[in-house]
Order: structure tokens, then C-alpha cells, then sequence
């Protein structure tokens, strides 16, 4: 593989632990900020709103600078939104430091997978970009929990510390060892939505409610464990989810390839929205060893269904319309994030009327009803296919 990869997958790295890393510094943001747990999660909403919003636009909208100057440019904005991040004074100065680095991170992130598949040979293209995606999750595994560490061992801040010396690194990088990258031809945001149809954005809505569901409860996991087990420092859990969560792309892409999309995507929803309504249960129990053992068991397992419907729902989204397999891609992607913002809100509308103890059964419901409109739609695709094609 080309080592000049690597520097692309530090850039994923870093962004994945910026993103994933606030659900374990909420209760201390709270608390230093003077707000409540439930408008500390918005910092979360915040980023991937922004992200959401910021991936086709922004990627539209700088299409014409060259990709290397735009890597650097978005990796060195997002470096400093970080540092800035380390040092404001009021929630609302660090409430625009994530929307600024969530924009950054929406034209780096893209482009780096682009930038990927042509530093390698086409034989390879393939590997190069789940290469680079692994990024993220690597952030969710490790950078995760060592920014959860950090923040806990001293303050939220050098978490934020952290994240901005590795992004600089990243810069430099980018700098040094990249060469000059050709664009690819343009796409409008006009033609973009040539690609969609009804079924398709049924089926995103499937990954909007569905990763709703998760995030509400991932938002506020630190709270909700603590409840259980009276263990503030979680970055542990954390990382028994990120080795869920990798095993979990695992198996969602073997599974898609050998049973198929639609049936992996039934069985990651029902095994999720199990598992999220288990945690709204162990508070009955006392905190004690074996609400320690049972959370770290749900942890690990939670991240087996929960991404492990990725490959499923985005091979579905392809054969939906094959021709428009990247744009249609790159919709998945603001509808992941545009569901990690949404989970905050409505975790803390949640916390705030009632608590903690309800969210995981809410996340529950919600992946329900997103399983609920997979299984109308998947009906739906047969039936049409089946019309089309009388004689299959």
C-alpha cells in the first residue's frame, strides 16, 4: 500500500476522535460551563449538522481549488478550531469552534477519499478508500478513549490539545509527502439530485431515524454509564465499543455479501434496538460488578449491529441506482451525520423531561421505526422488481 496513505488516514484519525470524543468529556464540559448536560450534547448536534450540511455544498462550492491546497487549507482550519476550542471562555464561543471545525472536516474528509484511489493504482482503488474511511473508525476505537483519558486525567481541554497537534501533524504531512492530485469532473448540486426517487429517500431516512436512534443514547453514554456503575471515567466502554464497532464493519460487509443487503440491514436494526433498550434496564440494578460486566458486554456487542448496518444500508443505496452510486454516497453520509446531530437533540429533550434511565428505550423505538420503513421499502423494490422482471 502507499505510504502516502497513511498521512490521509491520520487526517480520518484525527477527525473520527474530534467527532466521537465529546461523548465522553460532556459531563466535564457541563460542569465547566455552567450548562446542563443536555445543552452540552448540542455541541454534538452542532458538529454534525454542520458536517451534513457542509459535505455537498462546501464540496461543491470549492470544487475549483486545487485538491492538495484544499487539503491542507480545510486540515489547518480544523487544527485551529481545535486549538481555539482548548481555550474559550463560554459555551457559545466553543458552540462556533465546532461548527468550524465540523465545515473543515466536511471538505477534508470527501476529498481525502477521493485523493486516495488516485495515489494507487486502479486495482487497488477499492482498498485505498476503505483504507482511508477505517480512519474514522480507528478514531472511534482509539482516539476516542485516549481523549476521554486525557480529558479525565487532566481537563477537557487538552483533549481538544490533543486532537489539534495531531491535525497539525497532518498538515505538515500533507505538505511534505503528497503530490499534486488531478480533480475529477465536476458534478453540480443540480445534477446530484438527478440521483434520487422515492425509494432512495425512504431508505436514507432509514439511516436519519436509525442513527438518530444510536446517538441519542452514544451522545450521552458517559451520564448513562455512570448512572449504572458510578464509573465517571468511561473511556474503557468506549473502547470496547470502537472493537465492536470495527468488528462490526467486519461482519456487515460479509454478511451483505453473502446473505445480502436487506436481510444483514433487518438483523442489524432488531439486534441494535435490543441492545438500546437493555440499557434503560440495568438501572434497576444496584452499581455494582456485574452492572460493570453487563454494560462492558453491551458496549462491545452494541457496536457489532449498530455499524455493521453501514455496508448494508449503503450497498442497498446502490442498487437502487447503480449509475449514481457516488452521489448517492455522498447523501448517505450528510444523513449519517444529519442523524448524530439529531440523536443529541432528541437525547437531551429526553433527559430533560424525564432522565437518563429513559434514553436507551427511546433509541429503541426509534430504531424500530426505522426497521419498521426498511421493511416497507425492501417490500416495495421486490414488488417493482418483480413486475419488471415477471419471469425472475
Amino acid at each position: 500500500m502507499n505510504y502516502r496513505l497513511l498521512i490521509l488516514v491520520l487526517g480520518t484519525f484525527i477527525i473520527g476522535t474530534d467527532d466521537f470524543v465529546i461523548a465522553g468529556l460532556l459531563p466535564n464540559i457541563a460542569s465547566d460551563m455552567n450548562v446542563t448536560i443536555a445543552v452540552a450534547g448540542q455541541l454534538v448536534t452542532a458538529f454534525a449538522i454542520a458536517y451534513a450540511i457542509g459535505a455537498p455544498v462546501l464540496g461543491t462550492l470549492t470544487f475549483n481549488m486545487p485538491v492538495k491546497t484544499l487539503l491542507v487549507l480545510s486540515m489547518f482550519v480544523f487544527t485551529s478550531a481545535n486549538g481555539l476550542s482548548a481555550i474559550v471562555t463560554s459555551f457559545e464561543l466553543l458552540f462556533v469552534t465546532r461548527v468550524i471545525a465540523a465545515l473543515a472536516a466536511a471538505v477534508f474528509t470527501p476529498l481525502a477519499m477521493a485523493a486516495s484511489t488516485s495515489l494507487v493504482p486502479d486495482t487497488m482503488r477499492g482498498k485505498a478508500l476503505s483504507f482511508v474511511i477505517a480512519g474514522i473508525t480507528v478514531g472511534l476505537i482509539l482516539g476516542a478513549p485516549i481523549g476521554t483519558w486525557i480529558g479525565n486525567a487532566m481537563t477537557w481541554r487538552y483533549s481538544f490539545v490533543f486532537v489539534a497537534v495531531v491535525s497539525f501533524v497532518t498538515v505538515i504531512g500533507i505538505l511534505i509527502f503528497l503530490p499534486k492530485i488531478e480533480r475529477e469532473a465536476s458534478v453540480s448540486i443540480k445534477e446530484r439530485l438527478k440521483s434520487f426517487n422515492k425509494m432512495i429517500v425512504l431508505t436514507l431516512s432509514v439511516s436519519v431515524i436509525g442513527t438518530t436512534g444510536g446517538f441519542m443514547t452514544y451522545t450521552y453514554i458517559a451520564p448513562i454509564i455512570t448512572e449504572i456503575t458510578n464509573i465517571e471515567n468511561i473511556s474503557i466502554f468506549l473502547l470496547l465499543l470502537g472493537i465492536g464497532a470495527l468488528f462490526g464493519n467486519l461482519v456487515g460487509g460479509y454478511l451483505t455479501d453473502r446473505i445480502g443487503a436487506p436481510t444483514t440491514l433487518k438483523l442489524s436494526l432488531f439486534g441494535f434496538a435490543i441492545l438500546l433498550a437493555a440499557l434503560s434496564l440495568l438501572p434497576v440494578l444496584n452499581p455494582s460488578t456485574l452492572a460493570i460486566v453487563l454494560v462492558g458486554l453491551i458496549s462491545l456487542l452494541w457496536g457489532i449491529p449498530g455499524f455493521g448496518m453501514n455496508p448494508a444500508l449503503n450497498a442497498f443505496l446502490i442498487s437502487l441506482n447503480p449509475t449514481q452510486a457516488s452521489m448517492i454516497l455522498s447523501f448517505s453520509a450528510s444523513a449519517l451525520y444529519m442523524g448524530i446531530g439529531l440523536g443529541a437533540i432528541v437525547g437531551g429533550g429526553v433527559i430533560r423531561f424525564s432522565s437518563v434511565n429513559y434514553v436507551g428505550l427511546g433509541s429503541s423505538i426509534l430504531v424500530i421505526v426505522a426497521l419498521m420503513i426498511f421493511i416497507f421499502v425492501n417490500r416495495a423494490v421486490n414488488k417493482k422488481a418483480t413486475t419488471a422482471n415477471p419471469t425472475v
